[in-house]
């Protein structure tokens, strides 16, 4: 809908520009002014870093790394494009690699962020008194990692995408930003699209009653938790692959999905718009599953081209043992198997082989 202006003779239809054409930049323009007042895309928002990216072997970074009221952290991703890109895999990449941040963690971040805009404030005291917390409740920080998607627009695919992911119990919104010019003035109409504003408390309640209603059979897992239940029932070792498994899916795929009740998993979906099947699920209790079963009904499931490649890289690993009529099963092995750094090399790379092959399928016409 477009905005209009009132004047004495009649109302004039303000014209819609690009972020190009008033010559307002990504990075330089955008997230400076968004950095500065938070609270228009996260409402009840503190900024705690900017350009956000303190992790071991990866380069990339936050655009604003924000915490809200309920001491949860906010991913915000700035995009001046009119689709956004794939900033909504980006995110979900970055909400992963954040989700176990610590208070102290977030304190430094938030120190090193002061230091660059000159600000002699005491971090740790501001958050603090922001949260409005006497002490640090390291419970109760970081429980949840919300995502704030910010964009002149969005394409059908990532709204699809974040629709779905809040059904499954994510936060994750999509702000449109929608520049106008009137008499050389830009006017900006931020708008947020996904959830709608006026269904959101609903939401919000029904999210939290269905939440109530699994409590008893379906528990909600993280890293931490997984980790901790895998080395009760296993053992350390297994624990810290498990960990591994976890730390490389995370930055092959982007986001993955903790599952089960008693008995705890996780697995990475692998699909360009990130909606298809799962290649393999760890299991706490030191299995690992393949589910080639899920295969069946996506398009590139049907080439046995690319699940005979898969098999032929598993098998180089000893034990594996794989063969083509377990391209329908969802056959196990037992984690210890991936123990020898060789060996989970050859796990990697098959994975990591697999991903690229599917995406290229998706990608040659039909």
């Amino acid at each position: 809908m477009a905005l209009h202006s009132i004047e004495n003779n009649g109302i004039r239809s303000l014209q819609p520009v690009t972020f190009e054409q008033v010559r307002l930049k990504e990075r330089g323009d955008l997230q400076r002014l968004f950095r500065d007042q938070i609270e228009i895309v996260v409402e009840d928002g503190m900024v705690l870093a900017e350009e956000f990216g303190s992790w071991e072997d990866s380069s990339r970074r936050i655009d604003l790394l924000a915490l809200d009221k309920d001491a949860n952290l906010v991913v915000v991703e700035l995009k001046r494009t009119d689709s956004g890109g794939h900033m909504e895999l980006q995110a979900l990449r970055y909400a992963a690699m954040v989700s176990t941040m610590t208070f102290a963690q977030a304190v430094e971040a938030h120190e090193e962020y002061l230091h660059q805009r000159g600000s002699s404030v005491n971090a740790r005291e501001a958050i603090l008194e922001f949260l409005g917390w006497e002490e640090e409740a390291e419970r109760r920080f970081a429980e949840v990692v919300r995502i704030v998607l910010v964009s002149a627009d969005f394409s059908k695919e990532i709204t699809t995408t974040a629709l779905w992911l809040n059904e499954q119990g994510l936060d994750i919104r999509c702000v449109r930003l929608k520049p106008y010019e009137m008499n050389s003035r830009v006017i900006l109409d931020v708008q947020q699209l996904i959830p709608l504003p006026e269904a959101q408390d609903y939401t919000i309640q029904v999210g939290l009653k269905q939440r109530s209603e699994r409590a008893p059979t379906n528990r909600r897992w993280n890293l931490e938790s997984f980790i901790a239940d895998t080395r009760k029932h296993c053992g350390d070792e297994i624990a810290q692959l498990a960990r591994s498994i976890y730390e490389s899916s995370v930055a092959e795929f982007g986001y993955v999905r903790f599952s089960g009740n008693t008995s705890p998993r996780f697995g990475p979906t692998f699909s360009l718009d990130g909606i298809g099947a799962r290649a393999f699920i760890i299991k706490s209790h030191g299995q690992i599953t393949f589910r080639f079963v899920e295969w069946k009904p996506m398009p590139w499931g049907k080439n046995r081209v690319i699940g005979k490649g898969f098999l032929e890289r598993l098998n180089k690993i000893p034990g594996i043992d794989l063969s083509e009529e377990d391209l329908g099963r969802k056959p196990s092995r037992p984690l210890e198997l991936l123990l020898d750094p060789t060996n989970f090399k050859f796990f990697k790379d098959a994975v990591s082989w697999l991903k690229h092959t599917v995406a290229l399928s998706e990608k040659q016409p039909d």
